[in-house]
């Protein structure tokens, strides 16, 4: 019984769990050992019937979103990670990105098997194999926009978009989840898809592979770490890029193989030889270090064809320079200065009157203000300043820190960050402020530690 679902699920593991599930309910008397399998897809492998009915109650109903559509008594259903809870990595939370099972008749199948979740190297305990005995297969950047799953659909007869949160009749207004018939896209991100896949000729590409599921980002004229509004944009001002294809029996193509079988503009694949540990924990810091590029996603060999072992390194600075470009945020220029990379956060800043001369300001203060409170770090000067600014106490407990292992970069830039405010002129003049002031009290102490 069990070899015949995941064969027909292509390794999907939620679609074996919803199958089995169902066999269950209709009286099927399953064995130790596959009570055991299917468990283990939910996170919590047991022996137990009861036990697997529970874990299964809480995953789809805690954990993992399913919104379903309904026609007749056949429904096309939608898995997704419930986002207001930190990801869990197993088998059913990996696929849980937006695949598609159709249910008709007691039947169960696989519609839409999207790319399955990467391993986030920022969510600590994420194992990262070594390359020289793992070999990297694949390093590609990641597009800043929104996901958009291709795949066939039985009930219209016709190729349609998801996203990762909802099928195509599907979209929140207000947190709250509005349905349409099923032929009707009213998803706009879905509705943006649809378009671009008719007009540049994607559907004609993909028409004689039915079963196979597509994966795309949709980069909109704004970063969607912004979330703006995509309904303000025209249909021209957005690109599609193809991120992998998926074949019907569930093995997953690399980035280039999908792109040169679809023959569509890719994410970008970065042509880097990542040979050993050492060269590997470089770039990681290099990359952690980005501004440019959000995140990269390093894909190991894998005896798995089906969800290959896939790492997420993420830029810690990539939202600070998106804030910098967007908003000439004054804070987030503050925390690239504190990395030395205040003159590229500076060339971010609108080119509108004099934005980008405070903004370089700004980062010259902040530097010269690391420079001050190196020399005071020891000195009393700094904690009365601090208290009659009224900052919070967990900054003084930064300046311990400081002071016993030497972090003089954080505490800086957390005792800027605590003086400046969201507007770049006002963060200007408060640092400027702080500057003189530093200055001011430590020759008034310098001048009373003569006299005596």
């Amino acid at each position: 019984m069990l070899d015949n679902i995941v064969e027909k699920c292509a390794g999907n593991s939620i679609c074996i769990v919803e199958e089995f599930k169902l066999r269950l309910d209709e009286g099927y008397s399953p064995t130790q050992d596959e009570v055991k399998y299917v468990s283990a897809l939910l996170g919590e492998s047991t022996k137990k019937v009861e036990v697997l009915k529970s874990k299964y109650i809480d995953v789809f109903t805690r954990l993992v979103e399913k919104n379903c559509s309904y026609v007749g008594d056949e429904s096309l259903c939608i898995y997704t990670w419930n986002p207001k809870i930190p990801v869990r990595y197993f088998p059913v939370s990996l696929d849980a990105t937006g695949t598609v099972l159709h249910f008709s008749k007691s039947q169960v199948s696989l519609v839409a098997y999207p790319a399955h979740r990467s391993y986030d190297l920022e969510s600590g305990g994420v194992e990262v194999p070594d390359p020289e005995k793992v070999r990297v297969v694949e390093v590609t950047s990641r597009v800043d926009g929104y996901q958009i799953t291709f795949y066939f659909n039985n009930l219209l007869k016709r190729w349609v978009p998801a996203t990762r949160y909802v099928l195509h009749n599907m979209r929140y207004v207000r947190n709250r989840l509005v349905e349409e018939d099923l032929a009707n896209i009213i998803n706009p991100y879905a509705a943006v898809a649809d378009h671009i896949a008719w007009s540049r000729g994607l559907y004609e590409r993909i028409k004689d592979m039915v079963g196979w599921t597509f994966t795309f980002v949709l980069k909109a004229p704004e970063p969607a770490i912004l979330k703006p509004n995509v309904e303000l944009y025209s249909y021209e001002d957005f690109k599609l890029y193809l991120i992998n294809a998926r074949e019907p029996g569930g093995r997953l193509l690399t980035t280039e193989e999908s792109s040169q079988l679809v023959r569509w503009e890719s994410v970008p694949v970065e042509k880097i030889e990542v040979g050993s540990a050492s060269k590997l924990k470089e770039l990681v810091n290099t990359w952690s270090a980005d501004i440019y590029v959000r995140s990269r996603f390093l894909r190991f060999a894998s005896r798995d064809p089906v969800r290959p072992y896939v790492v997420e390194v993420r830029s810690k600075l990539y939202e600070n320079a998106v804030l910098v470009k967007y908003s000439s945020d004054p804070k987030s220029l503050i925390v690239l200065a504190s990395h030395g990379l205040g003159g590229e956060g500076v060339k971010l800043l609108t080119d509108y009157r004099d934005v980008r001369a405070v903004g370089r300001e700004i980062c010259e203060l902040y530097q010269e203000l690391r420079d001050i409170v190196s020399q005071l770090l020891s000195s009393a000067v700094i904690e009365e300043i601090m208290r009659d600014l009224k900052l919070s106490r967990d900054l003084f407990g930064e300046l311990e820190k400081a002071r016993r292992s030497g972090g003089l970069d954080r505490f800086t830039r957390k005792l800027s960050l605590a003086v400046s405010s969201e507007n770049i002129y006002e963060t200007r003049d408060k640092l400027r402020a702080l500057v003189e002031e530093l200055k001011r009290r430590s020759r008034s102490h310098q001048e009373l530690s003569k006299q005596f």
